[in-house]
């Protein structure tokens, strides 16, 4: 029997979510997070813990925010392109939203996703964890009908 087959539900749906991750990364154009976000996915499918992995994701997000946006955000406005500077806020608030679901899974492991169902909204790439999908995405305000439930 291989271990994905033996992990509990909630850690058999970290691969997904840690895949949603990665497409929301991809979205923004951040190669080193998506690529993190899939190492990740990949080795939840065949190991029960993602070690220390996922720690060092947390604090590359955790740089990124007060570090790579602040910087490229400065160079946009000197721009002032409007489409790049509506990007990266998007952007920023999945980042942000991204490392505060790591940080909740870091503290309250498998707990966290029972009782909850994950939702990602296919415009941007956010993945929402909760009992019932919002109203509208709050990174992209796309319409509730543009999430989709991940099994």
């Amino acid at each position: 029997m291989n271990k994905k087959t033996i992990l509990p539900p909630a850690r058999r749906s970290l691969p997904v979510i840690f895949s949603n991750l990665a497409k929301a990364a991809e979205k923004q154009q951040r190669e080193e997070e998506r690529g993190l976000f899939m190492i990740l996915a990949e080795r939840l499918q065949s190991a029960p813990a993602p070690g220390g992995s996922l720690a060092a994701l947390k604090e590359k997000i955790a740089s990124d925010i007060p570090n790579d946006y602040k910087e490229i955000n400065l160079a946009a406005a000197e721009k002032k392109d409007r489409g790049i500077l509506r990007a990266l806020r998007w952007g920023e608030k999945v980042t942000t939203l991204q490392k505060s679901l790591i940080d909740r899974f870091l503290d309250k492991g498998d707990a966290l996703l029972e009782g909850n169902d994950l939702y990602v909204c296919e415009a941007c790439g956010f993945v929402f964890l909760g009992s019932q999908v919002p109203a509208i995405c709050p990174v992209c305000k796309a319409p509730s009908k543009r999430f989709s439930k991940v099994k």
